[in-house]
């Protein structure tokens, strides 16, 4: 399994990038639990991480398509296709992110 370990917690609202390899992450923390979706916009390919995250959405800084942090799923054009959603689990004050699934 691939999985990328993080150590710094974040508060509620708050949300960081990640890369390993050749996937970038955001993983970000909603009313106390951690969601890691793609940090890549699937509509104009820009770093979704740049952009404003509000309550569950995450809105691109380019045209400021709209994704549900917590499934991946796209909220608002320009883009139609969702992103991809990560499991995440806590574990010995990590959280761990399966990168393969």
């Amino acid at each position: 399994m691939t999985e990328i370990r993080v150590s710094q917690s974040l508060d509620d609202g708050e949300s960081i990038a990640l890369k390993e390899d050749d996937k970038h992450i955001l993983l970000c923390k909603i009313a106390g639990k951690y969601h890691a979706v793609s940090n890549i916009c699937s509509h104009a390919r820009v770093l979704l991480s740049k952009g404003r995250l509000r309550g569950t959405t995450i809105t691109c800084p380019l045209h400021g398509a709209r994704f549900d942090v917590t499934t991946g799923k796209c909220m608002g054009g320009p883009a139609f296709q969702d992103i991809t959603s990560y499991p995440v689990c806590n574990e010995d004050n990590e959280v761990i992110i399966a990168t393969d699934g």
